[in-house]
């Protein structure tokens, strides 16, 4: 295994050195590259981290300092450095240190590293379009093998990729909720309901090559199935929500947006039980609700005894222990954007992502005023109101969950608001 991932690396090194542009596609490609793990010296890393940082030592020798002028310029930067200082401080008030330092490396340093590379490297809208459809390629691959999953009968063929953990079977043997690659649900939700929104945006956008555009509704359609058979609820109502508020802000999609909601309530209307599941699911009566109140109640008394620093990077475990009633297990995270981030980071490193999230509305939002107003290309209008809605749909559904915390989940995260940065700078460019 370490001789075929130190061939692997090596590989990808030659690429990055012969063009950075295909290097980075290959990353947003294997995002779930992460899976694959070992040491070096006795050091934990990941093949994604791994990848990162090859691509950031190459990017170092042809870049040399030119790159600090692209990431000082961006207009994310400030809230960026409020973001590191908050996770460096949580990282020494942290009760696990060993395991903050792994989360602080993992989730904070080489995404934003990427971060670095993307807003360096990519400069056309092109780029962005490539980095979609990089997107689009793992999209593909884990819903196939979630569907093989469903389907069953196939272990023989995928190997390994068959294997469904057994809290996510039926009694008979057959899967109950698929998993991909991933290892449970959630992560599958987690990752491409911001997939299927972006590439709900990227249908109205090169409308002219036919294949392409089949290959767009095919990759949503395939991860909506999904998220589906995953029976991850948080990202299916989230995804179905932006998808009709946004449908419904559209003059071009607003009456099929009305006629798909009045079509639900006559169902609705004539399926009582059907109507009172929805009902329990969104008023959080139900036993997933009903754990996620108590874990959001138990956050809430610690993060009142630690309101400041919070339990410090990977510390929630150990902090909440006092605080748990031993009904169910002790979770990551308290399945909750504002918890979760104010548990890891502090309220200072809340704070800041408060004000990268304000930024990242506020920037995408102008450039939305400034296509109104005549200004700009149609792109610029399709790729600020994608990436709104992309936000909205990770907000909405880290309500309920951890949108974040996970290797895949951070780089995918400043994924996006590295898009909205580039889009931004190719517009003044432009303008100039």
């Amino acid at each position: 295994m370490l001789f075929l991932i130190t061939t692997y690396c090596l590989l990808f090194a030659f690429i990055a050195f012969r063009k950075i542009e295909w290097a980075i596609f290959i990353i947003v490609a294997t995002l779930p590259s992460y899976l694959i793990r070992f040491q070096i010296f006795d050091v934990p890393l990941t093949l994604l981290e791994t990848m990162i940082l090859i691509l950031f030592i190459v990017f170092l020798i042809k870049n040399r300092f030119s790159w600090w002028s692209a990431f000082r310029s961006s207009p994310f930067f400030w809230p960026i450095v409020a973001i590191l200082i908050a996770a460096t401080v949580s990282v020494f008030i942290s009760p696990n240190l060993h395991g903050a330092l792994g989360v602080y490396k993992a989730y904070f340093v080489e995404p934003l590293l990427f971060f670095v590379i993307l807003i360096a490297e990519i400069k056309s809208r092109r780029g962005v379009e490539g980095l979609i459809w990089a997107l689009g390629v793992s999209a593909i691959y884990l819903g196939v093998i979630a569907v093989a999953q469903k389907i069953g009968g196939l272990e023989a063929v995928l190997g390994p990729l068959g294997y469904v953990p057994g809290a996510f079977l039926n009694p008979n043997g057959s899967v109950d909720r698929a998993v991909s690659i991933l290892g449970y649900p959630n992560a599958l939700g987690l990752f491409l309901g911001p997939i299927i929104i972006l590439f709900a945006g990227f249908l109205f956008w090169e409308r002219k090559n036919l294949l392409f555009q089949i290959v767009k509704i095919f990759i949503i359609v395939l991860s909506f199935l999904t998220i589906i058979l995953a029976k991850s609820e948080g990202a299916i109502l989230s995804v179905v929500v932006v998808l009709l508020v946004w449908a419904f802000f559209n003059k071009k999609t607003r009456l099929y947006a009305l006629t798909f909601i009045v079509f639900c309530a006559i169902i609705l209307s004539f399926s009582q039980p059907l109507l009172s599941i929805i009902i329990q699911k969104i008023t959080l009566q139900d036993y997933s609700g009903f754990v996620r109140r108590l874990i959001w109640g138990e956050s809430w008394k610690m993060l009142s005894d630690n309101w400041f620093f919070g339990a410090g990077l990977a510390g929630y475990q150990i902090k909440i222990t006092p605080y748990h009633l031993k009904t169910f297990e002790i979770f990551l995270y308290p399945h909750n954007i504002v918890l979760n981030f104010w548990s890891e980071v502090g309220l200072l490193g809340l704070l800041s992502f408060g004000w990268l999230f304000i930024k990242f509305f506020w920037l995408n939002m102008t450039s939305l005023s400034l296509r109104r107003r005549g200004l700009g290309r149609g792109y610029d209008l399709i790729i600020a109101a994608t990436l709104i809605a992309v936000m909205a749909q990770i907000i909405i559904h880290g309500l309920v969950d951890a949108p974040y915390f996970k290797n895949d989940l951070s780089v995918l995260f400043w994924l996006m608001v590295a898009m909205a940065a580039i889009v931004n700078k190719v517009y003044k460019v432009e303008s100039s």
